[in-house]
Protein backbone atom coordinates (compact mmCIF):
# COMPACT_ATOMS: atom_id res chain seq x y z
CA UNK A 1 0.00 0.00 0.00
CA UNK A 2 1.56 3.74 -0.68
CA UNK A 3 1.96 5.75 1.85
CA UNK A 4 -0.27 8.32 0.23
CA UNK A 5 -2.63 6.34 1.17
CA UNK A 6 -2.97 6.86 4.96
CA UNK A 7 -4.06 10.52 6.11
CA UNK A 8 -0.84 12.66 8.17
CA UNK A 9 -2.65 13.34 10.51
CA UNK A 10 -1.18 13.91 14.56
CA UNK A 11 -5.07 14.11 15.91
CA UNK A 12 -4.33 10.05 14.81
CA UNK A 13 -0.67 9.40 16.95
CA UNK A 14 -2.13 11.73 19.68
CA UNK A 15 -5.28 9.10 20.23
CA UNK A 16 -2.77 6.11 20.10
CA UNK A 17 -0.73 7.49 22.79
CA UNK A 18 -3.08 9.10 24.84
CA UNK A 19 -4.64 5.46 25.06
CA UNK A 20 -1.43 4.11 26.57
CA UNK A 21 -0.50 7.09 28.97
CA UNK A 22 -3.75 8.48 30.22
CA UNK A 23 -3.55 5.81 33.28
CA UNK A 24 0.10 7.59 34.49
CA UNK A 25 -1.28 11.00 34.67
CA UNK A 26 -0.79 12.34 38.57
CA UNK A 27 -2.24 15.30 39.92
CA UNK A 28 0.54 17.93 40.55
CA UNK A 29 0.55 20.31 43.24
CA UNK A 30 0.68 23.77 41.85
CA UNK A 31 2.26 25.24 45.04
CA UNK A 32 5.47 22.69 44.34
CA UNK A 33 7.79 23.80 42.35
CA UNK A 34 10.99 22.09 41.69
CA UNK A 35 13.78 24.99 41.61
CA UNK A 36 17.01 22.62 40.57
CA UNK A 37 19.47 24.46 39.25
CA UNK A 38 21.24 23.72 36.31
CA UNK A 39 23.65 24.71 33.59
CA UNK A 40 20.79 25.93 31.22
CA UNK A 41 17.55 28.31 32.28
CA UNK A 42 14.30 27.35 30.80
CA UNK A 43 11.67 30.21 29.48
CA UNK A 44 8.42 30.46 31.88
CA UNK A 45 6.29 27.36 30.82
CA UNK A 46 3.61 25.50 32.16
CA UNK A 47 -0.25 24.79 31.32
CA UNK A 48 -2.57 26.74 29.54
CA UNK A 49 -1.11 25.93 25.79
CA UNK A 50 2.58 27.41 27.58
CA UNK A 51 5.54 25.81 26.07
CA UNK A 52 9.45 25.48 27.34
CA UNK A 53 12.60 24.71 25.21
CA UNK A 54 15.62 23.70 27.44
CA UNK A 55 18.64 26.81 26.95
CA UNK A 56 16.58 29.81 27.19
CA UNK A 57 14.97 30.10 24.12
CA UNK A 58 11.14 29.60 23.46
CA UNK A 59 10.57 27.03 20.55
CA UNK A 60 8.67 29.62 18.38
CA UNK A 61 12.40 31.53 18.36
CA UNK A 62 14.57 28.78 17.76
CA UNK A 63 15.87 28.28 14.25
CA UNK A 64 14.05 25.54 12.21
CA UNK A 65 17.29 24.16 10.40
CA UNK A 66 20.50 25.21 9.66
CA UNK A 67 20.00 25.62 6.28
CA UNK A 68 17.65 28.64 6.60
CA UNK A 69 20.04 31.35 4.48
CA UNK A 70 18.71 34.19 6.76
CA UNK A 71 21.00 32.93 9.96
CA UNK A 72 24.15 32.55 9.60
CA UNK A 73 26.08 30.54 12.70
CA UNK A 74 27.00 33.58 15.06
CA UNK A 75 23.01 34.11 15.04
CA UNK A 76 22.33 31.12 15.48
CA UNK A 77 24.64 30.58 18.22
CA UNK A 78 23.80 33.97 20.16
CA UNK A 79 20.12 34.58 19.55
CA UNK A 80 18.72 36.41 22.44
CA UNK A 81 15.18 36.66 23.31
CA UNK A 82 12.64 39.27 24.96
CA UNK A 83 10.51 37.20 27.07
CA UNK A 84 11.19 37.17 30.51
CA UNK A 85 13.16 34.29 31.86
CA UNK A 86 11.72 32.23 34.80
CA UNK A 87 14.58 31.06 37.94
CA UNK A 88 15.51 27.32 36.64
CA UNK A 89 13.19 25.34 36.70
CA UNK A 90 12.23 22.35 34.51
CA UNK A 91 9.35 20.91 36.11
CA UNK A 92 6.41 20.60 33.69
CA UNK A 93 3.37 21.95 35.30
CA UNK A 94 -0.47 21.83 34.92
CA UNK A 95 -1.56 25.76 36.21
CA UNK A 96 -5.23 25.02 36.56
CA UNK A 97 -5.43 20.86 37.15
CA UNK A 98 -8.74 21.52 38.75
CA UNK A 99 -10.92 22.61 35.43
CA UNK A 100 -8.38 20.71 33.46
CA UNK A 101 -8.17 16.91 34.26
CA UNK A 102 -7.35 15.38 31.54
CA UNK A 103 -4.47 17.54 31.08
CA UNK A 104 -0.83 16.24 30.27
CA UNK A 105 2.68 16.92 30.68
CA UNK A 106 4.84 16.08 27.35
CA UNK A 107 8.19 16.33 27.29
CA UNK A 108 9.85 15.87 23.54
CA UNK A 109 12.69 15.42 22.88
CA UNK A 110 14.28 16.81 19.14
CA UNK A 111 17.02 18.77 17.84
CA UNK A 112 17.29 20.98 15.61
CA UNK A 113 19.24 18.69 12.68
CA UNK A 114 16.62 20.11 10.25
CA UNK A 115 13.46 21.30 10.32
CA UNK A 116 11.99 18.23 10.13
CA UNK A 117 12.18 17.43 13.18
CA UNK A 118 11.07 20.44 15.33
CA UNK A 119 7.99 21.01 13.12
CA UNK A 120 6.66 17.52 13.92
CA UNK A 121 7.00 17.64 17.34
CA UNK A 122 5.30 21.23 17.25
CA UNK A 123 2.36 19.73 15.53
CA UNK A 124 2.24 16.93 18.13
CA UNK A 125 2.12 19.42 20.70
CA UNK A 126 -0.26 21.49 19.65
CA UNK A 127 -2.78 18.65 19.19
CA UNK A 128 -2.04 17.72 22.63
CA UNK A 129 -3.27 21.02 23.42
CA UNK A 130 -6.11 20.74 21.67
CA UNK A 131 -7.68 17.88 22.32
CA UNK A 132 -6.75 18.18 26.12
CA UNK A 133 -6.80 21.60 27.13
CA UNK A 134 -4.33 22.81 30.17
CA UNK A 135 -1.64 20.51 29.19
CA UNK A 136 1.85 21.82 29.34
CA UNK A 137 4.96 20.47 26.77
CA UNK A 138 8.59 21.26 26.63
CA UNK A 139 10.94 20.60 23.79
CA UNK A 140 14.71 18.88 25.40
CA UNK A 141 17.46 18.36 22.63
CA UNK A 142 19.27 15.45 25.36
CA UNK A 143 22.24 14.83 23.09
CA UNK A 144 23.63 18.05 22.46
CA UNK A 145 23.24 18.70 26.37
CA UNK A 146 24.13 15.15 27.62
CA UNK A 147 25.75 13.24 24.85
CA UNK A 148 29.26 12.67 24.48
CA UNK A 149 31.57 13.93 21.22
CA UNK A 150 30.69 13.79 18.96
CA UNK A 151 27.23 13.18 19.17
CA UNK A 152 27.02 16.66 21.54
CA UNK A 153 28.26 18.55 18.35
CA UNK A 154 25.49 17.56 15.71
CA UNK A 155 23.74 20.44 15.71
CA UNK A 156 26.64 22.41 15.34
CA UNK A 157 28.20 20.32 12.52
CA UNK A 158 24.55 19.98 10.88
CA UNK A 159 24.73 23.20 8.59
CA UNK A 160 28.37 22.45 7.29
CA UNK A 161 27.37 18.56 6.45
CA UNK A 162 24.07 19.65 4.88
CA UNK A 163 26.04 22.24 2.95
CA UNK A 164 28.49 19.32 1.51
CA UNK A 165 26.65 16.48 0.47
CA UNK A 166 29.12 13.98 -0.35
CA UNK A 167 30.63 14.60 3.12
CA UNK A 168 27.11 14.23 4.98
CA UNK A 169 26.91 10.61 2.87
CA UNK A 170 29.70 9.48 4.04
CA UNK A 171 28.85 10.66 7.54
CA UNK A 172 25.08 8.87 7.26
CA UNK A 173 26.27 5.56 5.46
CA UNK A 174 29.14 5.15 8.01
CA UNK A 175 26.85 5.44 11.25
CA UNK A 176 24.40 3.40 9.45
CA UNK A 177 25.62 0.10 9.42
CA UNK A 178 25.02 -2.33 12.15
CA UNK A 179 28.49 -2.35 13.33
CA UNK A 180 28.13 1.22 14.35
CA UNK A 181 25.07 0.96 15.61
CA UNK A 182 25.98 -1.52 18.22
CA UNK A 183 29.02 0.50 19.06
CA UNK A 184 27.03 3.50 19.07
CA UNK A 185 24.42 2.16 21.38
CA UNK A 186 26.76 0.92 24.45
CA UNK A 187 28.85 4.44 23.84
CA UNK A 188 25.83 6.35 24.00
CA UNK A 189 24.35 4.46 27.31
CA UNK A 190 27.37 4.44 28.98
CA UNK A 191 28.14 7.95 28.66
CA UNK A 192 24.76 9.88 29.12
CA UNK A 193 21.88 7.78 30.26
CA UNK A 194 22.27 8.33 34.32
CA UNK A 195 22.77 12.25 32.77
CA UNK A 196 19.27 12.04 30.85
CA UNK A 197 17.66 10.08 33.46
CA UNK A 198 18.05 12.84 35.64
CA UNK A 199 17.25 15.35 32.74
CA UNK A 200 13.97 13.52 32.17
CA UNK A 201 13.04 13.40 35.89
CA UNK A 202 13.33 17.19 36.61
CA UNK A 203 10.53 17.67 34.04
CA UNK A 204 8.23 15.14 35.79
CA UNK A 205 6.72 14.22 32.74
CA UNK A 206 3.28 11.88 32.13
CA UNK A 207 4.66 10.78 29.02
CA UNK A 208 8.07 11.16 26.54
CA UNK A 209 7.73 11.77 22.63
CA UNK A 210 11.36 11.35 20.52
CA UNK A 211 11.41 12.73 17.33
CA UNK A 212 14.36 12.45 16.65
CA UNK A 213 16.36 9.22 15.69
CA UNK A 214 19.34 9.82 18.10
CA UNK A 215 17.06 10.19 21.14
CA UNK A 216 15.58 6.83 20.98
CA UNK A 217 17.72 3.85 22.60
CA UNK A 218 18.84 5.79 25.49
CA UNK A 219 15.51 7.57 26.49
CA UNK A 220 13.96 4.02 26.30
CA UNK A 221 16.68 2.41 29.00
CA UNK A 222 16.28 6.19 31.11
CA UNK A 223 12.61 5.76 31.38
CA UNK A 224 12.67 2.18 32.42
CA UNK A 225 15.33 2.86 34.89
CA UNK A 226 12.55 5.34 36.46
CA UNK A 227 9.88 3.34 36.23
CA UNK A 228 11.82 0.89 38.09
CA UNK A 229 13.16 3.81 40.77
CA UNK A 230 9.69 5.15 41.23
CA UNK A 231 7.07 2.48 40.41
CA UNK A 232 5.64 4.63 38.12
CA UNK A 233 5.36 3.76 34.55
CA UNK A 234 6.77 6.35 32.13
CA UNK A 235 5.32 5.56 28.20
CA UNK A 236 8.26 6.81 25.76
CA UNK A 237 6.79 6.77 22.16
CA UNK A 238 9.05 7.81 18.48
CA UNK A 239 7.70 9.23 16.13
CA UNK A 240 9.45 9.11 12.75
CA UNK A 241 9.70 11.74 10.62
CA UNK A 242 11.57 10.22 7.39
CA UNK A 243 9.09 8.36 4.45
CA UNK A 244 11.14 7.11 2.05
CA UNK A 245 14.37 5.55 4.13
CA UNK A 246 15.35 6.04 7.56
CA UNK A 247 18.77 5.66 9.86
CA UNK A 248 18.63 2.74 11.94
CA UNK A 249 18.62 4.65 15.40
CA UNK A 250 15.48 5.58 14.97
CA UNK A 251 13.94 1.85 16.02
CA UNK A 252 14.32 1.30 19.28
CA UNK A 253 12.17 -1.69 20.02
CA UNK A 254 11.47 -0.43 23.85
CA UNK A 255 9.36 2.02 22.95
CA UNK A 256 5.24 1.65 23.63
CA UNK A 257 4.83 2.72 19.83
CA UNK A 258 6.78 3.14 16.99
CA UNK A 259 4.95 5.63 14.34
CA UNK A 260 5.64 5.44 10.80
CA UNK A 261 4.63 6.91 7.46
CA UNK A 262 5.27 4.44 4.94
CA UNK A 263 5.48 0.71 4.27
CA UNK A 264 8.97 1.17 3.45
CA UNK A 265 9.74 2.91 7.33
CA UNK A 266 7.99 -0.08 8.85
CA UNK A 267 10.03 -2.93 7.13
CA UNK A 268 12.82 -0.86 7.99
CA UNK A 269 12.19 -1.09 11.57
CA UNK A 270 11.20 -4.64 11.30
CA UNK A 271 14.73 -5.79 9.64
CA UNK A 272 16.74 -3.32 10.90
CA UNK A 273 15.47 -2.82 14.70
CA UNK A 274 13.72 -5.67 15.09
CA UNK A 275 10.82 -3.90 16.30
CA UNK A 276 7.79 -6.15 16.77
CA UNK A 277 4.74 -5.28 14.21
CA UNK A 278 2.34 -5.02 17.00
CA UNK A 279 4.60 -1.59 18.41
CA UNK A 280 4.36 -0.19 15.09
CA UNK A 281 1.68 2.13 13.93
CA UNK A 282 1.13 3.26 10.70
CA UNK A 283 -0.01 6.93 11.35
CA UNK A 284 1.82 9.02 8.09
CA UNK A 285 3.66 11.88 9.02
CA UNK A 286 2.51 14.91 11.48
CA UNK A 287 1.32 17.92 10.00
CA UNK A 288 0.38 21.82 11.43
CA UNK A 289 -3.40 21.29 12.26
CA UNK A 290 -4.16 24.09 9.95
CA UNK A 291 -2.79 22.11 7.02
CA UNK A 292 -5.32 18.85 7.83
CA UNK A 293 -8.17 21.13 7.84
CA UNK A 294 -7.63 22.86 4.65
CA UNK A 295 -6.76 19.31 2.91
CA UNK A 296 -10.73 18.69 4.52
CA UNK A 297 -11.92 21.49 3.01
CA UNK A 298 -10.64 20.51 -0.56
CA UNK A 299 -11.73 17.54 0.32
CA UNK A 300 -15.06 18.50 0.65
CA UNK A 301 -14.95 21.06 -2.74
CA UNK A 302 -13.57 18.38 -4.81
CA UNK A 303 -15.46 15.27 -3.37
Amino acid sequence: MSPYNYIPTESYIMKRILGLSKDTRTELDPTTIDQTTNATTDVSGGGGGAATTEGGIPSSSLPESPTNSSQDDETTNTETTTTSVSPPLHKLQITDPTSHPRALKILFLSSDTGGGHRASATSLAQQFQTLFPGSSYALCDIVQLDGPPPYNMLVKSYKHLSAHPQQWKLVYNVSNTRAYEMLADVHMKSAMERSVRRRIQSYDPDVVVSVHPLMTNVPVLACRNIAEDTGRHLPIFTVCTDLGSAHSMWFANGVEKLFVASDAIRELAMQRGKVPLEKIVMSGLPIRHDFAVQAIKMGERHG
